[in-house]
C-alpha cells in the first residue's frame, strides 16, 4: 500500500466525509472542523488565520 502525505490523506478524508462529492468539499460550510483548512489539499497561506482555540 502507497503510503499518503498527510495533507494528501486530509484531502481523502474530506472527500470521503462529502459523499465522494468534490464539489462538496469545496463548498464545505463546516469551518469548526480543524480539517477545514487544509480540505482542498494544501496548506492554509500563511496570511489565513486558522484558530486553534475552539
Amino acid at each position: 500500500m502507497k503510503r499518503k502525505t498527510p495533507i494528501k490523506a486530509i484531502r481523502a478524508k474530506c472527500i470521503d466525509c462529502c459523499g465522494d462529492d468534490l464539489k462538496e468539499v469545496r463548498e464545505c460550510t463546516i469551518t469548526e472542523c480543524p480539517l477545514w483548512p487544509y480540505r482542498m489539499g494544501r496548506r492554509p497561506k500563511d496570511d489565513e488565520h486558522v484558530d486553534d482555540a475552539s
